[in-house]
């Protein structure tokens, strides 16, 4: 048998339940509750890490994943909002109040209910629910999933916190990243941070978790802590040593990194053998870009490479210090991208956000990735980030959707585990409560009646108690930035609005076709059917408001955020109108000058 097959064979036995010897060994219950440290990586692609088949170096997160088990098919929402307020809660986006990501949201659904833009007040928090529990919760990094000192973390259960309130930032200092906001702000512990002078954001957020952590533990409690790095969401920054380790790696060239990566992952028993890779539409060939090209865009992927790299050293140092402090024993880690690539340059996007990123941000080949800088890695590397998936994060193809997710719990999970079975952002609430040994509420809680978490424990799957996490006819639906998908057994049905689809309804199933290459609709109609109800009935539950015909995310863009762009430009504009005919005042009276001592020789 071909060694690749074995390899695939092996990694679905992974997913039965785990040996006798194994269980026994898990069988130690731990003096106390465990602690529980979660790492959310930002617009990590599926295959980055190097227990995904990647060539940067993660060494601290493959040791993660070594100890404890690699999921290949966990699925989140497309975008940030609505991944974290499912985290966050255990219910739907809608649910939660991230319908959709706001700086497209759609005209018709602006203002109704399930689109507030932050987590809902009906929605349960993972922080009160692990503080009520007995723990001590910190939370370092970015947030967005409400603004102002009434919707941050102190506000939703965390006991020290910084986080930044919006989408991302400069990595280096306090300083938008896009025109979508004036300014950027953090909280920390009841009133506004002031970021240090030689602020870098991934090492900042690692310090004060580390402090939030050594002076909890006189308190005595277990510790959850929510570590949420801005890498690798752009700007893509980082220290220079780390970006020249990959400055000669990506000269190869997407296409050649792309297929190596796929190659791993068939090796290590993760993807399927034999798949076409997808590609997506006005994707370029590397042989069809020019020489400076060619340098310009290798740079690109060495300093995302670069970036995360760096945030893995991060983890690493954390780890150390809870090996240091006794603690690292009995801490269960999970580690996970909160969607997949981004593929969007916005210097690029039109010539008001050129003008924007070039009055903000240097842009040339030598400062890539330096302070000031701002680079993004464009459509192909962000496929090779989702190798082998079709489409990346804002779309409801696999791309978009299905991330790495890796756990480890010492003492109780075997180590080396690989599970193929689905499993969704709504599992992870449920899953973080049963490793606590926290209840989950029940209809009424604190006095109100929030929404009941609708996942499923992971636990039970991850002991071998059971071979699947959801029932081959549970229906679990999705809808974000007007893309749709129903998961319900191994097949998936999705459509997505232009331009990231043609707006028509697509079959698939996923344990032979991850990479979404044959559509179903017509080869299995009945299920289709079925299936298309089902959309509908999740549609109706849980409040969607599909956006209206003719919606394009990249246009809403424009017209959700020309008010602040123009607010940004139109201070420069006007500081720039103001040197000019400050320019022609000097000017016109040097001429006068000049012409009134010609007249009186």
């Amino acid at each position: 048998m071909p060694i690749v097959k074995v390899a695939w064979l092996l990694g679905l036995l992974s997913t039965l339940p785990w040996s006798e010897a194994a269980m026994a060994q898990a069988a130690t219950t731990p003096a106390r509750p465990p602690n529980i440290v979660f790492v959310l990586i930002d617009d990590a692609g599926f295959s980055d890490f190097g227990a995904y088949g990647g060539e940067i170096a993660t060494p601290n997160i493959d040791a993660i994943a070594r100890s404890g088990v690699r999921f290949t098919n966990f699925h989140t929402a497309s975008t940030c909002e609505a991944s974290r307020v499912m985290l966050h809660s255990g219910v739907d986006n809608h649910r939660a109040g991230a319908g959709t990501l706001q700086v497209v949201i759609a005209n018709n659904q602006k203002g109704k209910p399930g689109y507030e833009g932050h987590l809902s007040d009906q929605a349960h928090s993972l922080g009160q629910l692990l503080r009520d529990g007995g723990y001590a919760t910190y939370f370092a990094g970015k947030w967005n999933i409400g603004n102002g000192l009434e919707r941050s973390p102190g506000a939703r259960g965390w006991d020290r916190y910084i986080g930044l309130e919006q989408t991302g930032a400069d990595n280096y200092e306090a300083k938008v990243y896009a025109p979508f906001n004036l300014e950027p702000v953090w909280w920390e512990d009841g009133r506004r941070a002031q970021l240090p002078a030689d602020f870098f954001s991934t090492r900042h957020y690692v310090d004060k978790m580390i402090r939030y952590v050594d002076e909890g533990r006189a308190g005595g409690k277990p510790f959850f802590s929510l570590i949420s790095l801005q890498a690798v969401h752009s700007p893509l920054q980082a220290p220079q040593a780390d970006i020249e380790k990959y400055l000669q790696r990506y000269e190869a060239g997407w296409d050649r990194v792309r297929a190596e990566r796929y190659q791993r992952q068939v090796q290590m028993g993760l993807m399927p053998a034999g798949l076409q890779l997808p590609q997506a539409p006005n994707r370029r060939s590397w042989d069809s870009l020019s020489d400076a090209q060619k340098r310009a865009y290798a740079k690109r992927m060495a300093v995302y490479a670069g970036m995360l790299d760096n945030a893995d050293q991060h983890i690493g140092r954390f780890r150390e210090h809870l090996r240091k402090t006794g603690e690292l024993d009995n801490t269960v880690f999970i580690v996970m991208s909160d969607n997949g690539a981004d593929a969007y340059d916005l210097a690029n996007l039109n010539l008001p956000f050129k003008v924007w990123y070039r009055l903000n941000y240097a842009l040339s080949y030598d400062t890539l990735g330096a302070k000031g800088s701002y680079v993004h890695y464009g459509q192909e590397w962000a496929e090779v980030s989702n190798t082998p998936l079709a489409l990346f994060k804002g779309s409801s193809a696999e791309g978009g959707m299905r991330v790495p997710f890796v756990i480890s719990y010492p003492g109780r999970l075997p180590a080396g585990g690989v599970s193929h079975k689905f499993a969704y952002a709504t599992d992870f609430l449920p899953t973080v409560l049963e490793i606590a040994g926290i209840a989950l509420p029940g209809d009424e809680y604190g006095g109100k009646k929030p929404h009941r978490p609708t996942g499923t424990s992971l636990l039970p799957h991850l002991q071998g108690k059971t071979a699947h996490i959801h029932a081959a006819s549970e229906a679990i639906g999705f809808e974000s930035t007007g893309g749709q998908a129903l998961f319900m057994g191994e097949h998936k049905l999705m459509r997505n609005a232009a331009p990231l689809g043609d707006g028509q309804w697509h079959l698939h199933r996923l344990a032979q076709d991850p990479a979404e290459a044959t559509d179903l609709m017509h080869k299995e109609p009945e299920l289709a059917k079925t299936m298309l109800a089902e959309i509908e009935r999740y549609n109706a539950l849980n409040g969607v408001v599909l956006p209206e015909p003719g919606y394009n995310a990249f246009r809403q863009l424009l017209t959700n955020n020309w008010e602040i762009l123009l607010r940004q430009l139109g201070a420069i504009v006007t500081t720039a109108l103001a040197l000019l005919l400050g320019l022609v005042y000097l000017l016109a009276r040097w001429w006068r000058r000049r012409s009134g001592r010609h007249a009186s020789a």
